[in-house]
């Protein structure tokens, strides 16, 4: 029976790893036009999802016919997991909590695909495989990023800006690319220095392939322009210097240093590029300024240390930003505004602390912990080595917010840290689940599956909707799955009930836009959204609740063009002068109103 038990585990691994391989090779690249943004806004996060949920269906579709595979270390995540959730169901400052929900089922989403992988009887050769699939995807992002700078043409169909000519990939921005490519360069060095010397023939095809990762990824890094992206190869690459001092002493191996002398001239390659390429350079002075990060981090700091036990609540950190920061700058002489339409401080630890108070502050502590505690079991120079692959990523959580733009950076530190507590850490088995339990773990990953299907073509329904002119509410009606851009749909949906009751005079209707506003503007602050508001409640003949909102939306965003006098006059002005049976969808063209709402994906780069 155990033997039998054992079979279907070895298959099912095999079944997993075609999948990642699937999703390495082609799903994390997937490109379809869309309207930027973060997370679920960009098709290729959608995807990812569509696949997790497949290998989590896949992993945990018989979990209760036998006892569950798992680890000490998976059962510590999932106790800090849990003081993460905790502040999400405070009573006193939750009321806009739902906001913070996917980011919640992300976590969630990524401790059962670990479970899943757990389940899949992974040898030594598998888990290596999987880390194989891991550089497949860096390699994938490493050519699209060479096609974009060398070879694609101004007017392309994948909307790449060759005057720019940043080489950014799937990801749309230079940061995340940069820490990607940086891991898989890290991991290039570590599966090089393990790699077995026979047979002679693979071992040579991937040694080439290592150094070929080295090379590119070196003038990539270099192209991208990115601080994050170089400090974090830089660490990884010197804590892995142990490894490679061993493994030079054991084997004198000229290649490994060929390989490692790809770095220097792909950095050379890179700074040749900068140079000879039409592109947007940026100034030496980015490695000695903050772009901000100095202003917000220590406001954020500020708001921990103001509300330190319970947080301002979850959901809530672009308006409790703005409004506090109004506060300390009406107190401080001297303090400038900020840039507008940032939605996270640039710091995991410090986002986390500012919503939910000390206690997911603890939970993440604790994660950070309990892989220290795992890597403790590692011989010391490959702990480092391990300590340098995770590296570019966290440096970059610390520093932006790559778990929230890029599914990709999610799924590689997940797999990561599953091939080492595979191989170091303490193995549970727990019992069998009740068999009723079945059913939630198949509607978990079906579900997410059939949500991101649609999901999918709901993005592009939605694209094609506002990259037209010509737009009705039918087309906006007809969007399958509107929770999956639900604030941009309703801004839309609730955008035409202001055109048509600005045209029709109805009080209602303005009134009922303002109240949808206000609460709109509890958790996503937007100066367009006072603007228009602000319309809606002077046609509604309430001039001093406009002038209220005018005078809220000028304390937050004092730098804000939209809201200077001389344009909301000059669009009242228009509006008195409005001609009769003018159609809603051509009073854009002569009131400019506030109507595309843009996702919040920060202001420091």
């Amino acid at each position: 029976m155990m033997s039998l038990q054992l079979l279907q585990q070895e298959r099912l691994a095999k079944v997993m790893l075609a999948c990642v391989v699937v999703y390495a090779l082609l799903g994390m690249h997937l490109y379809l036009p869309h309207l930027f943004g973060i997370g679920l806004q960009l098709p290729f996060n959608v995807a990812g999802w569509f696949f997790i949920g497949l290998m989590t269906t896949i992993g945990l579709w018989h979990w209760h016919r036998r006892r569950l595979l798992t680890s000490r270390f998976w059962l510590g995540v999932v106790a800090a997991g849990g003081l993460l959730w905790l502040p999400f169901f405070y009573f006193h400052n939750n009321s806009v909590a739902g906001h913070a929900l996917p980011r919640m089922l992300g976590l969630v989403g990524g401790l059962l695909f670990y479970l899943a992988l757990q389940q899949c009887r992974f040898n030594g050769r598998g888990r290596r495989y999987l880390l194989y699939c891991l550089l497949l995807a860096v390699s994938v992002e490493l050519l699209l990023g060479l096609a974009q700078f060398f070879l694609l043409e101004p007017g392309n169909r994948f909307g790449y800006n060759t005057e720019v000519r940043s080489p950014y990939g799937i990801f749309q921005h230079r940061n995340v690319m940069a820490s990607f490519i940086a891991t898989g360069m890290v991991l290039a060095v570590y599966l090089w220095l393990n790699e077995a010397k026979s047979p002679w023939r693979p071992f040579l095809l991937k040694s080439v392939w290592f150094a070929a990762v080295l090379g590119a990824g070196a003038m990539l890094v270099v192209l991208l322009q990115s601080r994050a992206g170089q400090l974090g190869l830089l660490l990884g690459l010197l804590l892995l210097q142990p490894l490679v001092w061993q493994t030079l002493i054991k084997t004198r191996s000229k290649r490994l240093l060929a390989s490692l002398a790809l770095i220097p001239l792909g950095v050379v390659g890179g700074v040749f590029g900068l140079e000879v390429f039409e592109m947007s350079k940026r100034s030496l002075a980015i490695y000695t300024q903050a772009d901000g990060r100095f202003e917000i981090y220590a406001h954020g700091l500020r708001m921990w240390l103001d509300q330190p036990w319970f947080g301002h609540g979850y959901g809530s950190f672009e308006s409790a930003f703005y409004r506090t920061y109004a506060l300390w700058r009406e107190q401080t002489p001297g303090a400038e505004a900020l840039f507008t339409e940032m939605g996270h401080p640039h710091n995991e630890f410090l986002l986390w602390a500012i919503e939910g108070g000390v206690v997911p502050l603890l939970g993440l502590v604790l994660i950070s912990l309990l892989v220290l505690r795992l890597l403790h079991r590692v011989p010391f120079a490959q702990a480092l080595a391990w300590v340098g692959i995770l590296t570019p990523i966290f440096i970059h959580s610390q520093t932006e917010f790559p778990f929230y733009h890029s599914l990709p950076h999610w799924f590689m530190v997940l797999v990561l840290i599953y091939v080492i507590d595979a191989e170091y850490g303490q193995r549970r088995l727990l019992a069998p689940p009740p068999g009723w339990s079945r059913w939630l773990v198949r509607a978990w990953g079906l579900g997410l599956m059939l949500f991101m299907a649609t999901g999918l073509y709901a993005g592009q329904q939605l694209t094609r909707y506002a990259q037209q002119e010509a737009r009705t509410p039918a087309e906006l009606a007809a969007v399958i799955n509107p929770l999956i851009w639900y604030d941009r749909v309703a801004f839309y949906r609730h955008h035409w009930q202001l055109k048509a009751a600005l045209l029709a005079g109805d009080r209602a209707q303005l009134l009922d836009y303002a109240g949808w506003a206000r609460r709109f503007l509890e958790h996503t602050p937007r100066a367009g959204i006072y603007y228009n508001a602000s319309l809606a409640l002077w046609a509604a003949d309430e001039p001093e609740r406009a002038e209220q909102w005018l005078a809220e939306a000028r304390r937050l965003y004092p730098n804000v063009q939209l809201l200077r006098p001389a344009s909301i006059e000059r669009a009242r002005a228009r509006l008195q002068r409005l001609p009769p049976a003018l159609p809603p969808a051509e009073l854009n063209n002569l009131v400019p109103l506030y109507d595309n709402l843009r996702p919040a994906i920060g202001g420091a780069y």
